[in-house]
C-alpha cells in the first residue's frame, strides 16, 4: 500500500502543501475550518504522521457533528426523587453522544395543550418521565421519533402504540410487603394511593389485594384508599381529609409510596398514634430520605439512576429498531425492611 504523503492530501483537497503542512501541525496561522477538512481527509486517507492534539482535536469536531438531541418532558413538581433518575439520563445521553434538552410541563399547559416554546428542535428521540394526557401526548411525540415512557396509565393500551416503556415492578414486591406484615399477625391492613393515575400504583394495589386473597383475608372498605383524587395524594391535606374519616386505625398502611408514608406518618405522630407499636407504615420507592424518618421506612428500593440509564439504553435501541413492535419493559425491584413496619413483641 503507497504511504500517504503532505503532497497527496494537497492535492487531494486542491491546497498548497504548505497550508496543508500547516493544517497537520493545528497551526492557528490556518482557519479553523481549514484545518478540520484537512486533517479529517488525512486521516479518511491513512495519513499516519497525524500528532494527538491534532487527532483530539479532529475527533472532537466530528462528534459535534453527529450529536443528537433527545428532549425530555416532565411536570414541573418533579421532586428530588428524580434526581438520580435524570442523572442516569444525563449520563448515558453522554456516552452515546447525545445533547439532553429538558422541557418542564405545567397541568396549565397540559390542559390547555400549550406547548414548549422549543418545540421546533430537531429531536432525535423523546423520553417521557411523567404521565400526560394522551391528546398531550399526542401533540409532543413527533412522527418517526422514537418515544421511550417511565410508567404510563392504569390503562397502559391506551398509548402502547406511542412508544416503548420502562416500568418499576411493583406487584411482586408490594404483596412481599404486605404478607410481611400478615405474618406478625396483622390482618387489618390499609392501602392508600390513587390507582387511577398510573400503571405503577395499579399494580402496587393489585399486590396488595393479592397477598390479603392468598391469606383469606378480606379488605375492610374503610382500608381501601385509592379513589382518584386532585393531587393523587400527594399532599398533606388529602392525607389528613380522608385519615380523618376513618371510624377506626386499621393495624398497618401499605403505601403507593414514600412521599404517601411520610405524611401518613406525620398524621399518626399528630394524634399521638405509635409508629409501628400502634399502626406499621410502609412505602415504595426507597427515596434517601426514607431511611432517615423515625422510625426509618420499610419501602421497595428502584435503582433511580439505573433506570434513567435504562430509559436511555431503550431509547437508543429503537433508533436501530424502528419497525420493532414497541415493548414493555419491567424492572426489578428490592424490598427493603426497616423498623416502621415491624411491631414490637
Amino acid at each position: 500500500m503507497k504511504k500517504i504523503t503532505i503532497q497527496d492530501v494537497a492535492k487531494e483537497l486542491n491546497l498548497s502543501r504548505n497550508t496543508v503542512a500547516k493544517a497537520l501541525n493545528n497551526s492557528d496561522t490556518v482557519a479553523y475550518e481549514t484545518r478540520y477538512v484537512v486533517v479529517k481527509k488525512a486521516y479518511e486517507m491513512g495519513y499516519t504522521k497525524l500528532s494527538p492534539v491534532v487527532i483530539n482535536d479532529f475527533k472532537i469536531k466530528d462528534r459535534m457533528e453527529k450529536t443528537k438531541t433527545v428532549v425530555v418532558f416532565a411536570r414541573r413538581e418533579l421532586s428530588t426523587f428524580w434526581n438520580r433518575i435524570i442523572m442516569g439520563i444525563s449520563d448515558e445521553l453522554n456516552k452515546n453522544n447525545c445533547r439532553l434538552q429538558f422541557n418542564f410541563i405545567s397541568e396549565e399547559d397540559e390542559a390547555g395543550h400549550i406547548l414548549p416554546l422549543d418545540m421546533q428542535t430537531d429531536m432525535s428521540g423523546i423520553i417521557i418521565l411523567s404521565v400526560f394526557s394522551k391528546s398531550f401526548l399526542e401533540l409532543i411525540i413527533k412522527k418517526d421519533v422514537p418515544v421511550v415512557f417511565l410508567d404510563g396509565p392504569s390503562n397502559v393500551h391506551e398509548i402502547s402504540n406511542l412508544g416503548d416503556m420502562l416500568v418499576f415492578e411493583g406487584y411482586n414486591s408490594t404483596k412481599i410487603l404486605t404478607e410481611h406484615l400478615i405474618n406478625q399477625g396483622m390482618k387489618k391492613i390499609a392501602f392508600i394511593g390513587d390507582t387511577s393515575y398510573c400503571r405503577t400504583i395499579k399494580d402496587r394495589y393489585e399486590g396488595y389485594l393479592a397477598a390479603l386473597n392468598e391469606f383469606g383475608i378480606a379488605p375492610y372498605e374503610q382500608f381501601v384508599i385509592n379513589k382518584h383524587v386532585e393531587h393523587k395524594y400527594y399532599r398533606q391535606e388529602e392525607i389528613a381529609a380522608v385519615l380523618d374519616k376513618l371510624t377506626n386505625m386499621p393495624e398497618a398502611f401499605v403505601c403507593a409510596n414514600d412521599d404517601i408514608a411520610k405524611d401518613v406518618m406525620l398524621w399518626l405522630k399528630k394524634r399521638g398514634i405509635k409508629i409501628p407499636e400502634d399502626v406499621a407504615v410502609t412505602g415504595f420507592d426507597d427515596k434517601e430520605e426514607a431511611e432517615l424518618l423515625t422510625p426509618a421506612l420499610t419501602t421497595v428500593h428502584v435503582g433511580n439512576q439505573r433506570m434513567g440509564r435504562r430509559l436511555v439504553q431503550i431509547l437508543m435501541w429503537r433508533m436501530e429498531n424502528m419497525n420493532l413492535p414497541k415493548e414493555i419493559v419491567i424492572i426489578n425491584t428490592e424490598v427493603v425492611i426497616r423498623e416502621s413496619s415491624v411491631k414490637k413483641r
